[in-house]
């Protein structure tokens, strides 16, 4: 039996979100082929082992430090980061593990940094002749630039929407750009358009790269928020109606898009559509996506495999 190491919690303020995860994670291992070992990072980056029997009532009394972590994370054979946004998906934690050559799934640390900032994403992607809305990085000197509204702004480094707003003037482009800034200190405005949102889950084993049936979040308003990624009832779908020769032309650009960032492990790929012009464009790469019962990288999957049967081709593809 396999140990894995579920790494879960963090620094980053999709903490939270982490332990919905984690939680997922661990409910669905196949405990007859592996061993869980949950440990808890808290929001000051301290590490300890979780010693409660589930999660569903997470409680710090569950909680007992780890002394020597590089020691600890040795003892076992894969480790499984559920650790969203910084800290965690940013290349850190996947630069520690490879330094001490310590197996983990998903993508390697060059990738994660990239893909985190989105900034660095677009210009890999734009010189690539990848399709991009827009954008511009927006600073307190160049707001008064911003001239056609409206716009979406967004944290640089983040995720689960954090932080993201929609600016229909100048006054909300200051608000937006503020609360944006308490995310990160760099942040991202782009044209908003009228798009559909379409999501593909990547997973690869033995360099063989699958794709999950293509998803549609059948959104209720300008943006994909937070509360409606995992508060809100928000519908979505893995059999979205698709204009004639769409879904190849998805697949071309998320070969594409995987193939360019090396993608590995598993990640989401998430693209807009819009159907006036007939075009598509590359969003952004989640390298760690959310993994919640109702969120889109387990649900897109959910036709193939279930829930477990993923978990265990992750882990079989390091």
């Amino acid at each position: 039996m396999k140990k894995v190491m579920l790494l879960f919690g963090g620094q980053s303020l999709e903490h939270d979100v982490s332990i919905k995860s984690a939680m997922a994670v661990w409910k669905n291992m196949d405990k007859k082929k592996y061993q869980t070992i949950p440990v808890y990072i808290d929001k000051k980056g301290t590490w300890f082992f979780y010693k409660g029997e589930d999660f569903q009532n997470f409680s710090s009394a569950f909680l007992h430090k780890i002394e020597n972590i590089i020691e600890e994370l040795k003892k076992v054979d894969i480790v499984f980061p559920m650790i969203h946004g910084t800290f965690g998906e940013d290349g850190r934690l996947q630069g520690l593990l490879e330094q001490f050559q310590i197996p983990y799934v998903g993508c390697d640390s060059k990738t994660s940094m990239i893909c985190m900032d989105k900034e660095y994403m677009k210009l890999v992607a734009e010189k690539a002749g990848i399709p991009l809305l827009p954008y511009t990085i927006l600073t307190k000197e160049n707001e008064k630039d911003i001239e056609k509204f409206p716009v979406i702004v967004k944290p640089a480094n983040g995720g689960s929407s954090i932080g993201i707003g929609i600016a229909n003037n100048r006054r909300e482009l200051k608000k937006k750009y503020r609360e944006a800034s308490c995310c990160d200190s760099k942040v991202i405005v782009e044209k908003y358009a009228k798009v559909r949102e379409f999501e593909l889950g990547i997973l690869t084993k033995k360099n063989h790269l699958s794709f999950s049936p293509i998803g549609e979040i059948l959104k209720e308003g300008d943006f994909y928020s937070y509360e409606k990624k995992y508060i809100e009832d928000t519908k979505t779908t893995t059999q979205p109606l698709l204009p004639k020769g769409l879904e190849m032309r998805i697949l071309s650009l998320a070969k594409a898009i995987a193939s360019l960032f090396s993608l590995k492990g598993f990640a989401r790929i998430d693209l807009f559509y819009d159907e006036d012009e007939d075009q598509l464009y590359f969003n952004e790469v989640n390298t760690i996506p959310g993994f919640t019962e109702i969120s889109m990288y387990p649900l897109l999957f959910q036709e193939k495999m279930t829930y477990q049967k993923l978990l265990s081709s992750i882990l079989e593809s390091v």
